[in-house]
């Protein structure tokens, strides 16, 4: 079996002391990091699914890479639309750090997607990630895919929100469909989580390590959640279980 900590969102700025809509997201993200490190089952990667930093600021990216190389794990980032990917690429490419791309580990292959869109809150994944995707599910070295991304691939049953999912959905569902070793897409961006299957194919997405988006309201809001994050623990049979764990108060 291999374990996995999904973090994301994480909004971070150059300033430790900065806010967001009033929260600290440096704060938050050190706790939720502190109480993910303290589990008796511990992980053996983090995957880090976009929105690292808020302000595109060298500085958030190191204090981010700082605190995540203290974990002395395989940390897989992927950026959302809040990142700046050319400085996140200068400051997280190097071990224990791989920016996008793909890991092969025993009979799982976990593929890392880039939906950043220039310009938009919503994502794209372009020709050439799509390709890639279609290439890798092609590959016999893997019995079980699991799939990772930013922008939510799905319908989240909020109206400003699905307003920047990701555009080409479509395109990315058919090649899932295509394929009958994909088990899962995971993706972060929505600020809240959620477990649904589709084609058999679980869908999962997962909490803020900041705040969090109030489900299913047409008009922005903010929900009463804390800070969470998600256990992925992936099995050799190709079952996915998973579980979202919530900053307990101190």
């Amino acid at each position: 079996m291999l374990r996995l900590l999904q973090l994301t969102d994480s909004h971070l700025h150059a300033s430790p002391d900065a806010r967001m809509r009033g929260f600290n997201t440096d704060e938050s993200f050190r706790a939720v990091l502190a109480q993910a490190m303290r589990d008796p089952d511990p992980a053996e990667a983090i995957v880090v699914t976009g929105d690292l930093v808020q302000d595109e600021t060298r500085a958030g990216y190191e204090r981010l890479r700082e605190m995540l190389a203290a974990c002395e794990l395989p940390v897989f980032c992927i950026p959302g639309n809040h990142d700046a990917p050319e400085l996140m690429a200068s400051v997280l490419s190097a071990p224990p750090f791989q920016l996008n791309g793909d890991w092969q580990i025993g009979n799982w292959r976990l593929i890392f997607l880039n939906s950043y869109c220039r310009g938009d809150d919503g994502g794209r994944l372009p020709r050439e990630e799509l390709q890639r995707l279609a290439d890798g599910l092609q590959q016999e070295n893997a019995d079980h895919y699991a799939i990772f991304l930013h922008h939510q691939p799905v319908p989240m049953g909020s109206r400003w929100l699905d307003g920047v999912g990701l555009r080409n959905a479509d395109e990315l569902l058919e090649i899932v469909d295509g394929s009958s070793r994909v088990r899962g897409l995971v993706w972060g961006h929505v600020h809240q989580a959620s477990d649904r299957r589709r084609h058999g194919v679980r869908l999962l997405s997962t909490p803020s390590t900041c705040l969090q988006f109030l489900p299913n309201s047409d008009d922005f809001a903010l929900d009463s959640r804390p800070p969470g994050y998600r256990w992925l623990d992936l099995h050799a049979n190709g079952r996915i279980d998973s579980r979202v764990a919530w900053l307990e108060e101190n």
